[in-house]
C-alpha cells in the first residue's frame, strides 16, 4: 500500500504541476489526477515530474456525468476513450467513481439497470486501456434515509453491480467512512477473492459523541484523530486480501485549506503515520 494524494480531498484545487513536489517532499508516493485539468499538460511534460517527483501516478476520478440525463452522459462519454489514453500513458491505470444510495425518480430494479447499462460501456473502454473502474458505495445514513427510492450503500449490493457490468476490471473504491457506517466488519474483507477487486482505499475518521445515525457525510475528521471508525481492523482486513494500491486521505476537514498548502500536506502525512500499519 501506498500513501497518495488528491489535493482536492484535501480541500485544495492544485493542479499536478502544482502540487507534484511538494507532495513528494511531504511523504507521499502516488499522486491522484484531475484528468480534465491535468490532462491539459503534455504527457512527455507530465511524465518527466513524475520522474523528477518518483510519485507514482496512482489514477484519475471518472470524468463522465452518468448520473444526469442521456444527453450530457453521451455527451461525456466522447471525450472518455482521450482521457484513458492519456491516463495510461502516464501509468494512471485506475478510475474511480461513487455511487448514490438513492434516488427521487428510480426505483432500485431501473437505477441499477441504469447504472449498469451505463457504466458497462465505460468499463470496455478503460479495459482496452489496462484501466480498472472503482465503484463506491455511501454508507452515510443521511443520504441514504433522505433519498425517495433506496439504492445501493453496502458492499454485497456494490459487488453484485461489478458482477452485472461484467467486464472483469470493475472493482470497488473502498473508503473507510462508508465502510463502517454500512456496518461492515472484518470478516466482510473474505468477500473479496482477490486484491484487484480493491481499486482504491479512502481513509479518515468521524467526529466523536455522534450516533452513526446522526453522522453527516461532509463533516468527517483526520485519519485517527478521533478513533471513532475502527481504521486498525479496517487495514487488517485490506492486508488479508493482499492490497498493495493506493491509500487516499478524505477528511473534508475545513481546517486545512485555512492553511498553506504545505502546512496541510504535513498535517495529514501526520495523521496518516499515526495509522499506518507496520
Amino acid at each position: 500500500m501506498y500513501k497518495t494524494l488528491a489535493p482536492g480531498c484535501i480541500g485544495f484545487g492544485k493542479t499536478f504541476k502544482e502540487a507534484a513536489m511538494p507532495a513528494a517532499e511531504s511523504g507521499f508516493e502516488g499522486y491522484w489526477f484531475d484528468i480534465h485539468s491535468d490532462s491539459e499538460v503534455d504527457i512527455s511534460e507530465t511524465r518527466e515530474l513524475l520522474d523528477q517527483s518518483k510519485l507514482r501516478a496512482a489514477g484519475f476520478s471518472f470524468p463522465v456525468e452518468f448520473r444526469a440525463d442521456e444527453d450530457t452522459y453521451r455527451r461525456d462519454m466522447e471525450t472518455l476513450p482521450a482521457f484513458a489514453k492519456y491516463a495510461a500513458a502516464i501509468g494512471a491505470n485506475r478510475c474511480v467513481t461513487w455511487i448514490m444510495p438513492g434516488s427521487e425518480t428510480l426505483e432500485y430494479a431501473e437505477n441499477f439497470e441504469q447504472h449498469r447499462s451505463r457504466l458497462k460501456p465505460a468499463a470496455e473502454i478503460f479495459k482496452d486501456f489496462g484501466i480498472s473502474l472503482g465503484l463506491e458505495f455511501i454508507g452515510s445514513p443521511d443520504l441514504i434515509l433522505s433519498a425517495k427510492h433506496k439504492f445501493i450503500h453496502d458492499l454485497d449490493r456494490m459487488l453484485e453491480l461489478c458482477d452485472a457490468i461484467g467486464t472483469g476490471n470493475c472493482g470497488i473504491l473502498v473508503d473507510i467512512w462508508h465502510w463502517d457506517l454500512a456496518g461492515q466488519t472484518r470478516a466482510d474483507f473474505g468477500k473479496f477473492t482477490n486484491p484487484d477487486q480493491i481499486v482504491l482505499v479512502h481513509i479518515n475518521d468521524a467526529p466523536a459523541g455522534i450516533p452513526k445515525e446522526e453522522q453527516k457525510d461532509s463533516v468527517r475528521k483526520l485519519p485517527g484523530e478521533t478513533g471513532v471508525l475502527r481504521i486498525a481492523e479496517f487495514f487488517e482486513g485490506l492486508k488479508s486480501v493482499g492490497y498493495t494500491g493506493p491509500v487516499m486521505p478524505e477528511p473534508f476537514e475545513k481546517k486545512l485549506s485555512s492553511m498553506s498548502f504545505e502546512d496541510a500536506l504535513k498535517t495529514v502525512m501526520d495523521s496518516i503515520n499515526k495509522v499506518w500499519p507496520d
